[in-house]
């Protein structure tokens, strides 16, 4: 909910879904950035509403107590080559809640025809049920009781989803995602565009055809190698 003095105004967003570009006025809201005009245009709008980049949805259309649901960064949305939207937010929380083995995901697939996934690994829980721990020296995991066991959740995950709700790739990296390079914000949470940028490598090695060997395949059989 809102918190006292701040009024939020909801946006439709452009996929035709029920989510909202949130923006919110009020006297706790910032007037600005210091000396830079420009950044102070661009973070409001002409009613003068602050544009944080969050997408909410609403809890319950019947009943406005149960206020607002995070639905991700409007920025890190994207779409898929079919003109679909892929709300990566709720993608993302949706397959670490499938997959506790899983610490984190970074969500690929913009302008392709499909989504794809770079995933980091739970060292506690991957150590609780396979007894093994992985090498933080390799750059991709492989290893094949943690493969066949993504490709279990994958399959499950995917069941009577559409396109956009399906990842159907998946890299597990072996080095977790660094607040030093920027992949991580200071409140913890990840930057999705940082790491794409800084593993544009491993993207397309991910999203390659023929897909190499460690890429997990939801929809052909298995892992590539």
């Amino acid at each position: 909910m809102p918190l006292p003095g701040v009024t939020p105004k909801l946006v439709p967003s452009s996929d035709g879904e029920d989510t909202y570009g949130l923006r919110v006025r009020g006297r706790s809201i910032t007037p600005g950035f210091l000396r830079r005009p420009d950044l102070t245009c661009a973070a409001f709008d002409l009613e003068g509403y602050y544009r944080p980049g969050d997408a909410v949805s609403i809890a319950d259309p019947n009943d406005d107590n149960k206020g607002l649901l995070f639905r991700g960064r409007i920025v890190e949305e994207f779409k898929l080559s079919t003109g679909t939207f892929v709300h990566v937010g709720a993608l993302r929380t949706a397959l670490l809640s499938a997959a506790p083995v899983l610490s984190d995901v970074v969500i690929t697939g913009e302008g392709l025809g499909e989504v794809g996934a770079m995933a980091s690994f739970n060292e506690a829980e991957v150590r609780r049920l396979f007894a093994w721990s992985p090498s933080s020296d390799d750059e991709i995991i492989n290893f094949d009781e943690l493969a066949v066991h993504l490709l279990e959740v994958l399959r499950e995950f995917n069941r009577g989803s559409g396109s956009s709700g399906r990842v159907e790739r998946l890299l597990v990296l072996g080095r977790p995602p660094s607040l030093d390079l920027g992949e991580v914000t200071d409140k913890g949470s990840i930057n999705q565009r940082q790491v794409l940028s800084n593993r544009a490598k491993l993207v397309e090695l991910l999203n390659a055809d023929p897909p190499i060997p460690h890429v997990i395949l939801a929809h052909v059989g298995g892992s590539s190698g």
